[in-house]
């Protein structure tokens, strides 16, 4: 299934829905009000979730039309990130660089958003661990200060990828007008090892092997996964890179 985070004024957002093609969203906040607090009880109410997407696939619920430019980021504020920042602009939010900075680096990446993942777990139990995949992108300004970061769109279940999954995303990640399909990460192992001395909490998101890109005023960054068909699977991280205007 596919979930996402719509801008509704809140700090976390509201939880959809969207079908699998990306074109309609039904509504799921009457089973959790925003993906964090549907992570806190995964285990109960994912077979929910995953109803009301086969529902949404059927038209037997009511829908609305998906549009990537009101989705938030899935999880607009992360408890915990390995790799990168732990709060999030939204996809199609701008990125906004301070002072006379011109350039920035934009590290793109597979993440993926884990439930409670005990301490010294095994990689088989890292594995079931994993909820959703998702992509991302950081912002390093120049002298290596982070700016923004974002999520995709949507968020996805594994089964979500077929057999573009094993542990590890078999498919290539589209940044900028490359297609990077060096950066698999065999996520069991990543888990693991960062669990090898502290427990990692639901929904902690541990980011991949990155590929890093050049942006600069003016310019605009896309990112985004398609399967082999050629659709989209997250929808696309596209930004805008501007000058920030103080208020």
């Amino acid at each position: 299934m596919k979930l996402a985070t719509l801008k509704n004024g809140s700090r976390d957002g509201k939880l959809v829905i969207v079908s699998r093609d990306l074109t309609r969203y039904t509504d799921a906040s009457f089973l959790a009000p925003n993906l964090q607090a549907a992570l806190d009880d995964w285990r109960r109410i994912s077979p929910h979730l995953a109803a009301l997407a086969g529902s949404l696939e059927i038209g037997a619920v009511p829908s609305s039309r998906f549009h990537e430019h009101d989705a938030h980021s899935p999880l607009p504020r992360a408890y915990q990130r390995l790799g990168g920042g732990d709060a999030f602009a939204g996809p199609r939010d701008p990125i906004e660089l301070p002072g006379k900075i011109r350039d920035a680096r934009i590290e793109a990446a597979v993440a993926v958003i884990v439930g409670d993942v005990a301490m010294a777990a095994t990689e088989e139990a890292a594995k079931e661990a994993v909820a959703l995949i998702v992509l991302s992108t950081d912002t390093i300004l120049d002298g290596g200060q982070a700016g923004t970061s974002a999520l995709s769109p949507v968020a996805v279940t594994p089964d979500e990828l077929g057999g573009g999954w094993d542990g590890a995303v078999h498919l290539p990640l589209i940044a900028g007008a490359r297609n990077v399909t060096s950066v698999w990460t065999s996520f069991p192992k990543l888990i693991a090892d960062a669990a090898a001395t502290r427990a990692l909490g639901t929904g902690a998101i541990v980011r991949g092997a990155v590929e890093t890109l050049s942006v600069s005023l003016g310019d605009t960054l896309r990112v985004e996964m398609k399967d082999k068909a050629g659709h989209s699977i997250f929808g696309a991280i596209e930004r805008q890179v501007g000058r920030f205007e103080p208020a």
